[in-house]
């Protein structure tokens, strides 16, 4: 292995660190109902992770959100996970505002989106079936 792929899998694995760390705070955010805090976070967390502001993301839909990261293979279904992950809290976030609609449309997208992942060979693969299957209930 090369020390740039070495140099590269640590960059991910390091943004992953980062990435949970920030979706546990937004979590936390959420739960103690700073909605528009928790938002501001989450939004600001997709752009750092996936490159695109949540509404972005959300109006891209799962088909154009795998296009868009298909660009890279390297990164591709990482990127399909936390896209996942962001519209799933983005999702439950609406729906303890009482923004029901909305919220599905969040959630159905990133069920298709843990869909995906579920299919794509990643660490996260179990992680990902197994949201799928809640988010299918």
């Amino acid at each position: 292995i090369s020390s740039r792929h070495m140099f590269r899998k640590d960059y991910i694995m390091r943004m992953i660190e980062d990435y949970i760390k920030a979706m546990a705070k937004i979590i936390m955010m959420r739960e103690m109902k700073s909605y528009s805090d928790a938002r501001v976070e989450l939004d600001g967390l997709s752009k750092l992770v996936t490159g695109f502001g949540i509404d972005h993301l959300r109006s891209l839909g799962a088909t154009g959100i795998r296009y868009v990261f298909s660009q890279n293979k390297e990164s591709e279904a990482e990127k399909i996970f936390c896209s996942a992950k962001i519209l799933k809290e983005e999702g439950l976030i609406l729906k303890s505002q009482g923004k029901t609609e909305d919220s599905l449309k969040s959630l159905e997208i990133s069920k298709e989106l843990f869909k995906m992942a579920s299919e794509m060979d990643i660490p996260e693969k179990t992680e990902a079936i197994k949201e799928f299957e809640e988010l299918s209930k």
